[in-house]
């Protein structure tokens, strides 16, 4: 008889160096945005250099004080563009691992689960949906990286490759919808680990940092 399937495994050494490279990348990221829709939003800030200018007695134009505010976040998009492309590169570094081990192979790993699944009595059917959501899950992360990466590219080397202004702005719409995606994503998977250490997959973080114990 099929047992309940687990998240505990063995985790290789390229693949724990890359998951904690991509969770920084990933989080530098998410936070470049954060301060875009925040402290750093250029259309707040002007109104309060605006405001600011008018109130200690100077002149400034609606377009200047954007101008001053966008200069001021600058810096942040340059940061955003580093770890964009790290993010690019480590998604090169996850196909690699891949191709030297098909057993890390997100779409194969998903079947694995689909399978199991199929086998399963009707004891353990809940928890093995569940492990197959999340195989699935991963599965769907990969594809939007990769659509993330595309999009992004395409963006910053837009003026080099010729491509319409019109298309651009379609691309930035579709890049800002994918990167909500990984704003569910992120506190999800952190959420995710923690009901599976609670449910008796314990050692998750533990096994991601030191590899866990061979299978039998």
């Amino acid at each position: 008889m099929e047992s309940a399937p687990s998240f505990k495994a063995p985790r290789p050494a390229l693949l724990r160096i890359w998951h904690w490279l991509n969770a920084l990348a990933m989080t530098g990221t998410l936070g470049t945005v954060l301060l875009r829709k925040t402290f750093l939003s250029w259309r707040t800030n002007a109104q309060v250099i605006e405001n600011e200018v008018r109130e200690l007695g100077g002149a400034i134009s609606a377009d200047q004080a954007a101008n001053i505010a966008k200069t001021i976040r600058a810096p942040m998009w340059e940061w955003h563009y580093i770890f964009g492309f790290a993010l690019i590169g480590l998604l090169a570094f996850r196909i690699v691992i891949a191709l030297l081990d098909r057993s890390q192979l997100p779409v194969l790993k998903a079947w694995k689960a689909f399978q199991h699944f199929r086998r399963l009595p009707g004891a353990h059917k809940a928890a093995g949906a569940h492990h197959l959501m999340v195989q699935l899950g991963y599965v769907v992360f990969y594809v939007m990286l990769l659509l993330m990466s595309i999009s992004g590219t395409v963006m910053y080397f837009a003026e080099p490759l010729g491509v319409a202004k019109e298309t651009v702005d379609n691309i930035k719409g579709n890049h800002e919808l994918l990167m909500w995606f990984f704003v569910v994503f992120v506190p999800a998977h952190l959420l995710g680990v923690v009901v599976a250490e609670l449910r008796g997959d314990r050692g998750l973080v533990s096994d991601m940092i030191h590899g866990g114990e061979p299978r039998a």
